[in-house]
């Protein structure tokens, strides 16, 4: 999962063995993706959900950050309006045909 921090206008995670750091005034889109995970065990069901953001750079590059809940995606969403005002966000038609995806 994730480990992602806004610090001084960047994003900084690890990916791999190295650590990236993304400014953010480089991304132009982002979108919150979220999966329901169900499965079943001996002794019962377990059910979870798993929320992602994806980010887009002027340049194309995507980067997708998973996290164990929603609400950390929609954090990490916020605090990214927050530093980019500009930035395109939610996964609609018009952003889709503009950025490509």
């Amino acid at each position: 999962m994730a480990k992602v921090t806004v610090t001084d206008k960047k994003l900084v995670y690890r990916k791999y063995i190295r650590t990236c750091e993304l400014p953010i005034e480089n991304l132009v889109w982002a979108y919150l993706q979220q999966e329901d995970v169900s499965a079943k065990m001996c002794c019962g069901s377990f059910h979870a959900e798993i929320g992602r953001v994806v980010v887009v750079e002027r340049d194309g590059k995507k980067e997708v950050f998973q996290f164990e809940s929603m609400q950390e995606a929609r954090e990490l969403l916020e605090q990214l309006i927050k530093e980019n005002p500009e930035i395109q966000v939610g996964y609609t038609k018009e952003n889709r045909e503009r950025f490509g995806a």
